[in-house]
């Protein structure tokens, strides 16, 4: 009996400890339920307003004033949030979010007038199911998004090469470029543009009235600005023309901007603009072969050939064409260079890789009347004219009017650059060895390619302001089509081919001859393959440049 007695007490007393268990537990597993739920909710509105931050902030490219983009980031924002999370969503009530400055807030940076801020709360509330029975019905809950966008300051450096009318692809450059200017908030960014073939013209410096300026104007095929003015013919100034693009945007120096170039080309650097007067030696590097005509004269009217040239106060100045230090309005500026000193200052297109080895008239290109190609005077290619315009000459597939080659461009763009470069140069002491044959050719061809990577190297490690390089190249158009790897050198892309498939090229570590910087700006580099795909490859570069900018 006492043992029976025992045991049925003991029942008595789990039955107790199991009733207060169920009185703790429950509530508890109820509690973690709630809490479960809260938390996802929460997760999910936080998503929802980190999302319409950051899409106020791109759709700030919408409105042609500060004010009108200001609306725009407010209505997308909203619009954002409740596509991601709809009212009544998951049970929740009383969501609130819209685009009052209570919930989104679009304002100017304190101390970086070139940066922009969107700032999104959001509020709901979000039902229990366990925590009713203590009295909480709901829970409120709040998140906060935030998102930045600096404005753009962008070159457009555009190749109007003669290559370009091969397949017709000039007027496709043109509308490709407009869709570029399209994506971008005036009134906020800036953009300018240079084009270039054996010369570079400079259409604008970058404005934020880039709209009207550059021709778009929602109907990308109209004729109603710069971009429009575009012809292509001649040869294949690179160097010169990013040089000239980078002094553009250097003169803006907006440091606290986002600062970009955007390089479009459909082949390979084949000209270079120098300047052959040695200054330490006091000699011009051209000849006087009685058999060679050299019609270029100095200050007092002579030719290398009747014993002109022979000092440094017979050499021509500068020619006024184009300033380095003078912004578009006339004012003093500091540019990223020096103007070019007194010399015998020529640029020279040579042929393309597979054609027959030969190099083209040179001309001065700072003078107003010349060949518009090699000079700054027109966005097209007008009728060449000889005279006092250092018109060189001789033979077509080879030049001995000149005894070397610079070591350096009229830019300060090294021919054989020391570290890295892209291609052998045979030198002659300091100077760039030019004999006139094909070896000449070779050598010629090698400096281009050289120079063009030592001005996109000088960009992007320039310690004022260095600038990011996007490169479109287009292919379809001619033998010497951009080469993958000296393009992805110039944007100092590290990555292989995302933009076509199959794949083109893989990436940088992959490829001979290929160099990345991860210490310096990263670009893009995008292959099209013909001009069908053109539109597509500057919207691909626009939205690189937009995520970098936020």
């Amino acid at each position: 009996m006492t043992t029976r007695r025992r045991i049925n007490q003991q029942k008595g007393v789990s039955l107790l400890l199991g009733t207060a268990a169920m009185i703790v537990i429950i509530p508890m597993v109820g509690l973690a339920i709630d809490v479960g739920v809260i938390y996802s909710l929460k997760a999910r509105l936080q998503a929802a307003a980190d999302g319409a931050a950051l899409a106020g902030a791109r759709s700030l490219i919408l409105g042609a004033t500060t004010a009108a983009q200001a609306d725009s980031a407010k209505q997308t924002s909203a619009n954002w949030f409740f596509a991601n999370f709809p009212v009544g969503a998951w049970g929740t009530t009383n969501t609130a979010m819209d685009r009052t400055d209570t919930h989104v807030h679009v304002y100017d940076d304190a101390t970086n007038p070139n940066l922009r801020h969107v700032d999104v709360m959001a509020t709901t509330n979000t039902p229990t199911y366990f925590m009713k029975f203590l009295g909480f019905n709901a829970v409120s809950l709040k998140a906060f998004g935030y998102a930045s966008r600096r404005d753009v300051v962008a070159m457009l450096v555009l190749d109007r090469s003669g290559s370009m009318n091969t397949t017709s692809s000039c007027g496709d450059l043109r509308a490709s470029a407009k869709l570029f200017t399209s994506q971008f908030a005036a009134g906020r960014d800036y953009i300018g543009l240079v084009s270039f073939s054996d010369g570079t013209y400079v259409h604008s410096a970058p404005s934020r009235n880039f709209q009207t300026v550059l021709g778009y104007d929602n109907g990308i095929t109209s004729t109603s600005g710069q971009i429009d003015t575009i012809q292509c013919g001649g040869g294949t100034s690179t160097p010169q023309a990013l040089s000239i693009g980078y002094n553009e945007l250097y003169k803006m120096h907006l440091p606290g901007a986002l600062n970009i170039m955007l390089l479009e080309t459909d082949g390979l650097p084949n000209s270079l603009v120098m300047n052959w007067w040695d200054s330490a030696a006091t000699t011009a590097g051209f000849t006087s072969q009685s058999t060679i005509t050299n019609g270029c004269q100095d200050t007092a009217g002579k030719t290398k050939a009747q014993n002109g040239w022979g000092s440094a106060g017979v050499v021509r100045a500068w020619t006024p064409g184009y300033s380095m230090n003078t912004d578009s309005l006339g004012h003093a500026v500091t540019g990223f260079m020096s103007d070019i000193p007194a010399g015998i200052i020529g640029g020279m297109p040579s042929s393309d890789p597979g054609q027959s080895a030969a190099f083209y008239a040179l001309a001065n290109p700072w003078h107003t009347s010349s060949y518009s190609g090699m000079g700054l005077s027109s966005p097209n290619n007008a009728t060449l004219t000889t005279g006092a315009n250092c018109l060189f000459t001789g033979s077509w597939n080879n030049v001995h009017d000149f005894a070397w080659l610079p070591s350096t461009d009229v830019f300060g763009n090294s021919l054989n650059p020391s570290t890295n470069p892209y291609a052998n140069v045979t030198m002659a002491g300091s100077k760039v060895n030019f004999p006139g044959d094909t070896t000449g050719w070779t050598n010629y061809h090698n400096a281009a390619l050289n120079a063009t990577i030592d001005s996109a190297y000088r960009i992007r490690t320039n310690a004022t302001l260095p600038a990011t390089i996007f490169v479109i190249g287009l292919g379809g158009n001619a033998a010497g089509a951009p080469d993958y790897t000296l393009m992805r050198r110039i944007a100092n892309d590290n990555s292989a081919d995302i933009f076509n498939s199959p794949a083109l090229y893989s990436d940088c570590p992959s490829t001979t001859n290929c160099v990345s910087y991860s210490s310096q700006p990263q670009g893009t580099f995008v292959y099209s393959t013909d001009k069908n795909d053109l539109r597509r490859a500057f919207l691909e570069i626009s939205s690189q440049v937009l995520r970098l900018s936020r």
